[in-house]
C-alpha cells in the first residue's frame, strides 16, 4: 500500500487519461477530497472460477476461415467435401487409377498457427451435413452429436504458410468405387488428444487469392489431381474446463469467469476513485482482436453458495483490446465502494463475453492468468480540517 501526496496523484491520473480513461468522475473526486489518497497495487484474486456457458448455434459455413485443432479444452473440427469431375482425372477416367498418396493443403491466414502444430485426427462423417448446419443442439445449447468414423491419426507439416495433412488413400479409392465418374470425398479434421494448437486456414469462401483448401492425389505412374473444396465448415466442442490458474474468456463457445478479491475496509465517507483490473495475456493460446465484456456483481441469497446473476446487476459493458503481454480494463468504482465500506456483501463479480452477430461472425477467445487489481481511494478529511 502506498500513500500518495494529493498533488502527485493528480499528476499521475491526468497523465494516464489518454487511452485508458480511468474515470473522469473519480479524478474530480480526488481533487475535491480533503483526505489522504491511498493506492493499492497488485491486489491478488482470492478466487477465480470458470463459467461454462452455452454454445452459440453459429452458422460458420459461410465464413472465410476454417479452424482445426484443439486448444484450451476446446476441440475445433473442420469438415470438408471435394467433388471430382471426369476432367480432374488423368485421361478423364478414374476407374483404373491406383491412388498412391492423398493429402489436403490448408492455407494459413495471416500466420495464424497457435501453439506447436501437433497430430490431427482424420475421420469420415457418417451422416449428411451442410454449410448451414450449426452442429449445436438448440434445446440444450451444447454440441450436437455428429457421428464420425475415425480413420487415422496423422502428422501434418507446415511450410510457406501451408499446412499439409496426409489422408488415407482409401478416402478417394472408396469414393471412386462408389461414385464412378464423379466421385465425392468427405472428411473431417480435428486436433488429436494431448495436443494444444490451432490452425486458422482459409475456407472456400476466402476472398484472398490462393487461400482455399485443395485436395491433391498422386496416382501410380506419377500423374496427379488437385481439386478445391465444394463445401467446408467447422464447429467446436468444449471437452474440458480451463486449467487451474487460467482465465478463459471466449465467444461462440461462451466461457466467462467469476472472481473475488479480498479487499480492505474503508470508511463509508471514503471515495473509490479508480479500480483497474489487470491480467497476464497469453498471445500464443489466444485468437482475439477484441472482446465486449459484461461485468456483473454476484449475489448470494440466504447463505446459498449458488451464485445467481440478476439483470439489474449488469454494471457496465466494455470493449477491450489486448496489447502486448498485459490486459487492462476498468471496473465500477461504486461496486467496490459498496464492498470496501461494508454496505454490500462482497460475493465477487463475473466477466462474460458478449457474442455479437455481425457479418464477420467468428469464434474468438483470450487466455489470461494472474488477475490483480490496482485501487485508488481517498479517505474522508480528518475531523476539524
Amino acid at each position: 500500500m502506498k500513500i500518495l501526496p494529493r498533488h502527485l496523484l493528480a499528476i499521475l491520473l491526468i497523465a494516464g487519461c489518454g487511452t485508458k480513461d480511468p474515470s473522469p468522475v473519480g479524478i474530480d473526486l480526488v481533487n475535491l477530497s480533503g483526505g489522504e489518497v491511498v493506492e493499492l497495487l497488485n491486489v491478488p484474486s482470492a478466487r477465480t472460477a470458470p463459467q461454462l456457458l452455452d454454445i452459440f448455434p453459429s452458422i460458420l459455413g459461410g465464413t472465410e476461415e476454417v479452424l482445426v485443432g484443439r486448444m484450451n479444452g476446446v476441440e475445433y473440427t473442420g469438415v470438408f467435401r471435394v467433388e471430382f469431375a471426369p476432367t480432374d482425372f488423368p485421361g478423364g477416367d478414374a476407374s483404373t487409377l491406383v491412388v498412391d498418396s492423398l493429402f489436403v493443403e490448408l492455407r494459413v491466414l495471416g500466420g495464424l498457427v497457435r501453439g506447436d502444430l501437433g497430430n490431427i485426427i482424420v475421420s469420415l462423417p457418417m451422416e449428411s451435413w451442410s454449410e448451414t448446419r450449426s452442429f449445436v443442439d438448440t434445446t440444450t445449447f451444447r454440441a450436437a452429436r455428429f457421428p464420425r468414423d475415425i480413420l487415422a491419426e496423422v502428422t501434418p507439416t507446415l511450410a510457406d504458410s501451408t499446412v499439409r495433412v496426409p489422408l488415407p488413400t482409401s478416402l478417394l479409392s472408396d469414393a471412386i468405387a462408389l461414385g464412378g465418374r464423379t466421385p465425392a470425398v468427405e472428411f473431417a479434421l480435428s486436433g488429436a488428444e494431448g495436443n494444444d494448437f490451432l490452425v486458422v486456414a482459409g475456407s472456400r469462401e476466402s476472398s484472398l487469392t490462393g487461400k482455399s483448401p485443395v485436395l491433391s492425389a498422386v496416382y501410380a505412374g506419377g500423374a496427379g489431381s488437385s481439386v478445391g473444396t465444394a463445401l467446408d465448415t467447422y464447429y467446436a466442442d468444449r471437452l474440458q474446463e480451463p486449467q487451474p490458474g487460467e482465465v478463459l474468456l471466449q465467444t461462440g463457445i461462451l466461457t466467462g469467469t467469476t472472481m473475488k478479491f479480498e479487499l480492505p475496509s474503508i470508511p463509508e465517507a471514503s471515495t473509490v476513485n479508480v479500480v483497474e483490473l489487470s491480467f497476464d495475456f497469453d498471445f500464443d493460446r489466444s485468437f482475439l482482436t477484441s472482446l465486449r465484456l459484461r461485468i456483473e456483481r454476484l449475489d448470494v441469497a440466504g447463505g446459498d453458495t449458488t451464485r445467481t446473476i440478476t439483470s439489474s446487476n449488469a454494471l457496465n459493458e466494455q470493449v477491450v483490446v489486448p496489447s502486448g503481454s498485459t490486459f487492462l480494463m476498468n471496473l465500477d468504482q461504486l461496486m467496490f465502494h459498496g464492498w470496501m465500506s461494508g454496505q454490500q456483501t462482497n460475493s465477487g463479480f463475473s466477466l462474460t463475453p458478449i457474442f455479437e452477430i455481425t457479418p464477420d461472425l467468428r469464434y474468438e477467445w483470450g487466455l489470461f492468468s494472474n488477475p490483480r487489481l490496482r485501487i485508488v481511494y481517498s479517505l474522508p478529511p480528518a475531523s476539524g480540517s
